[in-house]
């Protein structure tokens, strides 16, 4: 069911066959405010270059999903101030170019989830041996929680646990969005 390109697993999946569930629970893990910046998340910015500026070093993204698309698709992953100038000027164009849904699908099928896997229908059958599309919002969580750091995060590494916890972290934002019940959030939390 999906292609081997090399190392990578990738198969592209039509926006409209991604759930809602995904879609939520990347944005409130990686970028909450998606849909009303124009590329750049300012306040995640502001909030990483504090903590940049205090540790005297790069340690933390504050990238948008957009910012995010541009260093995987087209940038190095080097960590320099100039290649997120590069990544900024990048990210405002394609905002310019593309809708807001077209962006997150580019992202949805582009970024990695670990274990060779590029896309999230990758993902999905690599992790759960089922199509996105069958996904619950407590697998939706987990894979969420990988592309911050895939290798990681990897739940075949040896910090499950912390998985766990970042799987859970984002279950409690979606609840806090309103993307899923108190009745559906507390039932999420109990799966294994």
């Amino acid at each position: 069911m999906y292609e081997i390109h090399g190392e990578e697993k990738r198969t592209v999946v039509a926006f409209d066959r991604i759930p809602d569930l995904i879609k939520q629970a990347t944005i409130v893990a990686e970028d909450a405010e998606f849909y009303t910046h124009s590329g750049i998340n300012f306040r995640g910015i502001s909030r990483a270059f504090v903590n940049d500026f205090l540790n005297q070093k790069l340690v933390e993204g504050g990238s948008s999903i957009t910012q995010q698309l541009i260093k995987n698709a087209y940038l190095t992953r080097e960590k320099t101030f100039s290649r997120k100038i590069k990544e900024a000027i990048l990210a405002v164009e394609m905002e310019r170019k593309y809708s807001k849904n077209e962006i997150l699908n580019f992202y949805l099928n582009q970024i990695s989830y670990g274990s060779n896997s590029y896309g999230i229908e990758a993902a999905s059958l690599s992790y759960f041996g089922k199509h996105v599309w069958e996904l619950n919002a407590t697998e939706a969580a987990y894979l969420a929680a990988l592309p911050k750091a895939p290798s990681y995060y990897s739940p075949y590494g040896p910090h499950a646990d912390e998985l766990k916890t970042r799987a859970g972290y984002i279950l409690n934002r979606m609840r806090d969005y309103k993307y899923i019940s108190d009745h559906d959030y507390e039932a999420a939390k109990k799966e294994t």
